[in-house]
């Protein structure tokens, strides 16, 4: 969920170019961002690798600077490769488990607002320590010996569900809801910890039963962490880690998330149905 050593280096590199390529037009910051109609402040962000910027960014800046045919081609690659970052997992798992948890808690921590689809195991801001435990060991390919440290540092994660500054909008299918990864009797206490967090006032937990018509494919879970400076969208596939902040596939994450919440169970019901959950073991 952080930057790779790849990721940077990607992103240094288009600063560079962006750099360059005003220089050599003769341009200053500012004048670059009155004929962009951005902010300095902008401009500088960029040059300086503290904001990715997205392809028509690109696009629109070497436009402006007249830059040369090679350069702008090399331009929208360095800038596909800063908005899509790919992780193999033991590129992830390489500081151990407990740094993946440290990684998304920092994503949660500068976000107003963080939604969540999971169409095959309950999200992990939501899940008990047995859960959370049994999950991560059977998610250690490389096998990392931190497995209690993970767990202690995805239960702090949770911490966050109780500030009331930030919003939490979960959707998990029945399938979610009844997968286990061992031991199906810790089913009852996870279940009885999603009607309790479902209580508080920033969290909604909207169940899409088997029953209900989709209304788009599952083919993975994933997470979109908003903030005003850089949203961001984590997939976990079975070998990577994939991190998206290209603007128009944010918003294409965002508009499966709406979609599929609609096709969900209100809150109320998705209540209900957890409760008949538990009572029908």
């Amino acid at each position: 969920m952080s930057q790779g050593k790849g990721d940077d280096s990607a992103r240094e590199e288009l600063a560079s170019l962006l750099r360059t390529a005003r220089l050599d037009r003769g341009l200053s910051g500012q004048e670059l961002a009155d004929a962009l109609c951005w902010s300095q402040s902008k401009v500088s962000k960029i040059e300086n690798g503290r904001t990715k910027p997205s392809s028509s960014d690109v696009e629109t800046w070497l436009d402006a600077c007249r830059a040369r045919l090679d350069v702008a081609r090399k331009g929208a690659e360095l800038a596909e490769a800063t908005l899509v970052e790919s992780r193999h997992w033991r590129v992830v798992h390489a500081k151990g488990l407990r740094s993946g948890q440290d990684e998304a808690r920092s994503l949660e921590q500068r976000s107003d607002l963080v939604r969540s689809f999971q169409p095959s195991l309950v999200p992990g801001l939501l899940q008990t320590a047995e859960y959370a435990r049994q999950v991560l060991s059977a998610a250690n390919v490389s096998g990392q010996r931190d497995v209690p440290e993970a767990v202690a540092a995805r239960m702090r994660r949770q911490e966050a569900l109780y500030d009331h500054g930030r919003g939490f909008e979960f959707t998990v299918t029945e399938s979610a809801l009844r997968w286990h990864p061992h031991d199906p009797d810790l089913l009852l206490g996870q279940w009885d910890r999603l009607l309790s967090v479902a209580t508080l006032t920033n969290v909604t937990l909207r169940v899409l039963p088997l029953s209900s018509p989709f209304g788009h494919l599952q083919s993975n879970g994933f997470l979109l962490f908003e903030s005003s400076d850089e949203p961001t969208v984590i997939v976990e596939t079975f070998t990577r880690e994939l991190s998206i902040t290209e603007p128009e596939e944010v918003r294409q994450y965002r508009d499966v998330h709406s979609i599929l919440t609609e096709h969900s169970l209100d809150e109320e019901a998705s209540r209900d149905y957890l409760r008949d959950l538990a009572s029908s073991v």
